[in-house]
């Protein structure tokens, strides 16, 4: 038998229309979040100071449950999490990206939670145009193929204070500011990437 780690909606469905084909919903309002580092260039007050661009990340805010435990640490090897509830968790960036030897370009893609091995997880960066061809939902990342994805490795482990709802930021690297670090928390679950760095 699998586990799927699909978590609950909490999300009040003001209404569902079905036919013989298919059913539709209407979702109710639903809270999201976004974390941004922002970069100028030029002097404050400068009329012609500008913004080269961001990195943006925006994602649902499912609530941690002590059943969500046993479920992250017995799932499967090789299945996803979408990261978040309702819609994708997606990832904005004017920039190109480099984790590591991996890059990423410019543009806006969708972002998974992948456990890979017995002990390793990746942050897996999806193409949505990938996504909108295979006709996928986030809530069956972990049931249906979603793309091989580009796969960031994370470090992580169990936090003894629990995050009552899931949590991502950003952290600039203060000895370089093209540089950040990803950050997940979610229950007693804390992922980390290693530094990123932007290009411009």
């Amino acid at each position: 038998s699998s586990i799927s780690l699909c978590m609950a909606q909490d999300v009040p469905y003001s209404r569902m229309l079905e036919t013989s084909e298919y059913r539709a919903f209407e979702d109710g309002v639903t809270n999201r979040l976004r974390v941004r580092v922002n970069y100028y260039v030029g002097e404050d007050g400068d009329p012609w100071a500008t913004s080269p661009g961001q990195v943006s990340i925006e994602y649902g805010l499912p609530a941690w449950k002590p059943e969500y435990e046993a479920m992250f640490s017995q799932l499967p090897v090789g299945n996803r999490w979408r990261l978040g509830s309702n819609y994708w968790t997606n990832l904005s960036t004017s920039f190109d990206l480099q984790f590591g030897e991996r890059a990423i370009q410019a543009g806006y893609y969708y972002l998974v939670l992948q456990r890979s091995n017995e002990r390793q997880w990746n942050l897996v960066v999806l193409k949505p145009e990938q996504i909108t061809q295979l006709q996928l939902d986030p809530w069956h990342v972990n049931r249906k193929d979603s793309g091989q994805g580009i796969l960031i490795p994370l470090e992580w482990k169990k936090s003894e204070e629990a995050a009552e709802k899931l949590e991502i930021t950003l952290k600039l690297v203060d000895a370089d500011s093209k540089q950040m670090v990803i950050h997940i928390r979610f229950g007693t679950f804390h992922f980390w990437s290693s530094p990123i760095r932007v290009s411009f």
